[in-house]
């Protein structure tokens, strides 16, 4: 099973962009894809689920769990979306359907792609709901009635749903701030191994990487610069265009962990945990 790339080339009105990319991720494997904004990280993840809109010309082999996603027939593609493969979008907030109660949203996927009754389904939902740390009233509450990290939560739950042998999550931290950033994180990997999946994780930061990944692929202008495991290229990049992404990493860490210390010092005291993410997802 598992996902294995190969010299994969996307191009748009002629002009490749995506320039004979390799890449794998083995079963219970999460790999890093990261990469300035522009570099192909996200067609590349769209390739992968055969998302790409018919005027992008793909070239090259995309295997996933044993089939080939370039050239594939829709009724195939979408069951491999359904059952194979789930996604967690970079804004959670314009993913999810604004007039449709959020339970029957993370319900949506085991109506198209399984024979359940709907008292299994609500059964299913409710239960994965609590695993991403939502209470039960949630699943009838719209999305707008919701803060930034527990929007994103509900689209974990809706990604996880089916049970999926592999996760792809496209910059899913990016509109959150920095603590539930890290909660964000810290629930996607810890399900994401509970469940034996494997996971591609798309970002431009390796501070976030760096939490999510043992390996990682470094994307440059739609061509791989470096791939190795994440702590080694974090502590020692080969390439200059990785030691770039990592000096960026620690400016970023370093600025939010000043941040985070002023508030403590303004408010006077440490809040707990938990009570400082909920206080920072209401903002959200």
């Amino acid at each position: 099973m598992g996902v294995d790339i190969r010299d994969l080339r996307i191009a748009i009105g002629g002009k490749e962009i995506v320039h004979g990319v390799d890449l794998s991720i083995g079963d219970g494997e999460r790999v890093g894809l990261i990469g300035s904004s522009g570099s192909g990280k996200s067609m590349i993840a769209r390739a992968m689920l055969g998302l790409l809109p018919p005027d992008v010309t793909v070239a090259g082999s995309v295997m996933l769990g044993g089939s080939e996603v370039i050239g594939a027939a829709d009724r195939t593609l979408a069951d491999l979306r359904g059952r194979y493969t789930g996604m967690v979008f970079q804004n959670p907030g314009a993913s999810l359907n604004p007039v449709l109660p959020v339970g029957r949203q993370v319900e949506l996927p085991l109506r198209l792609h399984y024979d359940l009754t709907r008292s299994e389904r609500v059964e299913r939902v409710n239960a994965m709901l609590a695993k991403v740390g939502l209470p039960a009233d949630v699943a009838a509450k719209f999305p707008h009635e919701l803060s930034g990290g527990q929007r994103q939560r509900v689209g974990i739950a809706t990604a996880l749903i089916t049970s999926p042998r592999l996760i792809v999550a496209d910059e899913p931290t990016t509109a959150l701030d920095s603590i539930t950033q890290r909660q964000i994180v810290d629930l996607l990997v810890s399900l994401v191994d509970e469940a034996g999946a494997s996971m591609l994780f798309i970002t431009h930061d390796f501070s976030v990487l760096a939490r999510a990944t043992t390996r990682c692929v470094v994307l440059d202008e739609g061509s791989v610069a470096e791939t190795g495991e994440t702590a080694t290229m974090l502590a020692a990049p080969q390439d200059e265009r990785t030691a770039r992404l990592v000096r960026a990493a620690r400016t970023l860490t370093l600025r939010a962990s000043r941040e985070g210390a002023d508030r403590e010092t303004d408010r006077g005291a440490a809040p707990s945990d938990d009570a400082t993410a909920d206080e920072h997802e209401g903002e959200a």
